[in-house]
């Protein structure tokens, strides 16, 4: 037997409704309603969860409602409904375009801010016309997170508007030839639904509840306590909460029947503004009961509780208007209701992708593990053969020929290496008595090959350092190496017309704390329109020099103008160079 659960949070209270069965016949197993105290409807707001998830839990707890199949139900307050129009009515293009064609509507939001959902209000081949729901995203997720907190995770958010649509069409009291309004009482919204030949024809909130007054105190508090300079969220939280448990009783009946009177009056304006086929002839009201409210008449019209439950199916006998939300969330968790609500859409577009290519990745990766188990054990096999019947021999033939025949036969070949190193004939024997698997101890032949190679090149630059083929003795600096990186820097500003006129480089040896470096000596002119561009380009020349890694210094020296004005010219200038810094390998010196 299917099993689901409807849970209304509001800004103060919560129902829930748990059903079993199926959409057609089905009875509630389960119901309560609850009150959060005013200090976890404060944090609530502010966004803090923690007491809301209690206080779900220990009701959850006690009822025994699902793990899943529960719908979250939320307050329309920050809700908003608009009516569009679209040039086509296919749902898959209509997700694709909602946003875009809704964000000039919507000037009190950002558009990344909401959820947009819809309903489809008619079809045909020229197009759709919608009634499109947008709620601030915080809304849903705080929701959700109360949820998780308490345990249990809601498969789908709804607004209170949809959920007293689906109840009052699971009640049959919506019919082709009438028209009614269904009314929900939130306490500080109240949602209504104008329906009219079996259809929903229109949402609208009414920003009045049936606790509109705590919220106006409420309001008032966090005022006046910000003038007196609370500025922690702690303190602040504890002012509103007073504020709410300290409201006096006498002015709160007089705000609840003047919220009384605007609903009506907005109520009877519903009425005059509804253009529908059929005359309203009913008001179904259901959520806080009002005083003075069930029971009286709106422009002629009859206001009665919203009666959604059958007789013996487990409600309350008293005060079950205010479940019809919660029984609305989930009697279309069972797969009822004339409006589908899809509030979570963005929240589980990843989860829906990721659960239609779970199974295909799951797959391939399983193929994918199997390929390369059977190819890691082709590839060993062949890996083995090439070890044992040819590494292997061509190994042992080559111990033969450096360090002579197996000590193992009495005819034991001439060593190619006389004496034979030590370690290389410790390194041979165990490959001459070898049957069957490798040791652990031992290398594979094709590692034990890669070591020899390197062992007897170690051998060989031993060798030659001995007889002093390698000399480990560093050539004195290049001159020319030197002179090449200063032309390079004169040749490096296509803007400069320098001339060479001299060029001499000397080997200075090391002294009083200055490396050995090599000093160029330069004789140049600099030609140019004027002495003053010439200044500047030798001053350019010098400045590139102090940039280079090897400039060790440079000597000042006198500037002589050119016969005419044509640029400057020196003689002399000496510049140090670390030719160190021109070598590959750190430490050596350039030659």
């Amino acid at each position: 037997m299917a099993r689901s659960c409807g849970i209304r949070i509001g800004p103060r209270r919560f129902e829930l409704v748990v059903l079993d069965g199926s959409p057609k016949r089905h009875k509630i197993s389960a119901y309560y309603t609850g009150e959060f105290s005013p200090e976890d409807a404060v944090a609530y707001a502010a966004g803090d969860v923690t007491g809301v998830a209690r206080d779900l839990k220990e009701a959850a707890k006690n009822h025994r409602i699902p793990a899943e199949n529960v719908t979250a139900v939320i307050a329309t307050d920050q809700a908003a409904f608009r009516r569009i129009t679209l040039p086509f009515s296919d749902r898959q293009k209509i997700d694709q375009v909602l946003k875009f064609e809704i964000e000039g509507e919507l000037p009190q939001f950002d558009i990344d801010t909401v959820v947009v959902d819809y309903h489809i209000l008619n079809s045909d081949d020229s197009g759709a016309e919608l009634i499109v729901s947008a709620v601030p995203k915080a809304d849903v997720r705080r929701a959700v997170e109360a949820c998780e907190k308490a345990g249990f995770e809601a498969l789908e958010v709804e607004l209170e508007a949809t959920a007293i649509v689906n109840a009052a069409f699971a009640a049959d009291i919506c019919h082709i030839d009438d028209a009614q309004l269904l009314v929900h009482v939130g306490e500080h919204s109240t949602c209504v639904v104008v329906v009219a030949g079996g259809e929903v024809k229109e949402f609208r909130v009414i920003h009045i509840g049936g606790m509109t007054h705590l919220a106006s105190e409420l309001e008032l508090g966090s005022i006046s306590g910000a003038e007196d300079g609370d500025d922690e969220d702690g303190d602040t939280e504890n002012i509103d909460a007073d504020v709410i448990g300290t409201i006096d009783p006498i002015e709160a009946s007089r705000r609840v029947e003047q919220a009384v009177k605007r609903i009506r009056r907005e109520l009877g304006r519903t009425i005059s503004a509804a253009r529908t086929p059929q005359e309203i002839e009913a008001i179904y009201v259901s959520g806080m009961e009002l005083p003075g409210l069930i029971g009286s008449e709106v422009m002629g019209v009859s206001v009665y509780v919203l009666d959604c439950f059958d007789a013996d199916s487990g409600q309350p006998a008293d005060g079950f208007g205010q479940l019809v939300a919660s029984y609305g969330g989930a009697f279309s968790q069972l797969g009822g209701g004339q409006v589908k609500a899809s509030l979570r859409r963005d929240d589980l577009r990843f989860t829906g992708t990721w659960e239609r290519l779970e199974f295909p990745i799951a797959f391939a990766a399983l193929m994918l593990a199997t390929f390369l188990g059977m190819m890691n054990i082709l590839q060993m096999r062949k890996l083995n053969r090439l070890s044992f019947q040819g590494v292997l021999l061509h190994l042992t033939s080559s111990n033969n020929f450096i360090v002579g025949g197996s000590p193992n036969k009495g005819n034991k070949g001439k060593p190619r290496m006389d004496p034979v190193p030590r370690d290389l004939l410790e390194r041979a024997k165990p490959y001459y008595t070898l049957n069957g698997e490798l040791p652990d101890d031992l290398l594979p032949p094709l590692d034990e090959l890669q070591a020899v190679e390197d062992l007897i090149g170690k051998k060989i630059e031993e060798l030659q350092l001995e007889v002093g083929d390698i000399q480990d003795v560093p050539l004195p600096p290049s001159a020319f190496a030197a002179m090449t990186v200063v032309l390079g820097v004169l040749n490096g500003n296509d803007e400069w017309r320098p001339s060479l006129r001299g060029l001499r480089a000397s080997y200075e040896r090391e002294k009083r704390g200055e490396p050995e470096h090599i000093s160029v000596k330069l004789d140049a002119t600099f030609f140019a329109k004027g002495s003053y561009e010439a200044t500047n380009h030798v001053a350019a020349f010098d400045r590139a020099l102090r940039d280079q890694p090897w400039f060790m210094g440079a000597d000042d020296v006198t500037t002589d103008p050119l016969e005419g004005d044509a640029g400057l010219s020196f003689k002399g200038k000496t510049i140090r160079v670390d030719t160190s810094k021109l070598a590959k390998n750190p430490g050596q010196s350039a030659n």
